[in-house]
């Protein structure tokens, strides 16, 4: 795989803390899948810029990633691939130091970080924003009423769904048909991830 990776290549990079992963992070995956080569889903290890940690570990975060792929068209589990590089690294999740990493192993391809509005407003306060811009370009994914970033920006037709709210349904029992798919759902109930304690 290495070698195919590397031969210039365009790959987006679709971060975040994935606790879950949901329908609207599969609805952005499938909505860019024409516009690169292949996708890397990253589960952030230790996301510094939140203020609380993310409620299932980051092993559960890698794994619901994994699974929710299954449920993705054939043509589209192809060109999508889970890394670990973060959950595995020790320390707060920095996308320089990400991006450092995939550029070492694939000095050839080009990266674009895929972000959402509220990622991009916040985006000069992450470290070292100014190395990230020279090493990948930037695709926000907005959404109606968002306000504009200083980015290229793609308007899909984004579902409105937040991990919270996913999580807040889990604790409640209601139906999570149309918040995760089948498998990330399978996921979570076999190991009473997320469950009202």
């Amino acid at each position: 795989m290495r070698q195919e990776l590397n031969s210039g290549k365009s790959i987006g990079i679709l971060g975040g803390t994935f606790d879950p992963i949901h329908l609207g992070h599969l609805h952005i995956l499938e909505a860019l899948a024409t516009r690169f080569d292949r996708i890397m889903v990253i589960p952030t290890g230790n996301p510094y810029m939140r203020t609380s940690a993310p409620v299932a570990s980051g092993n559960d975060r890698l794994e619901m990633a994994s699974v929710a792929l299954d449920d993705l068209s054939s043509d589209l589990q192809e060109k999508v691939m889970v890394l670990d590089i973060e959950v595995r690294r020790d320390g707060p999740s920095y996308s320089v130091d990400t991006l450092g990493q995939l550029s070492g192993f694939f000095p050839r391809d080009k990266f674009t970080l895929i972000l959402g509005s509220d990622a991009a407003a916040s985006f000069d306060s992450w470290k070292r924003a100014a190395d990230i811009k020279k090493s990948a370009g930037i695709l926000v994914v907005s959404r109606p009423g968002d306000i504009r970033s200083a980015f290229d920006e793609i308007a899909i037709d984004a579902l409105d769904i937040s991990s919270t709210q996913v999580r807040a349904a889990i604790a409640q029992g209601k139906s999570l048909d149309s918040l995760l798919s089948p498998s990330v759902a399978r996921y979570i109930q076999e190991r009473g991830l997320y469950a009202s304690k």
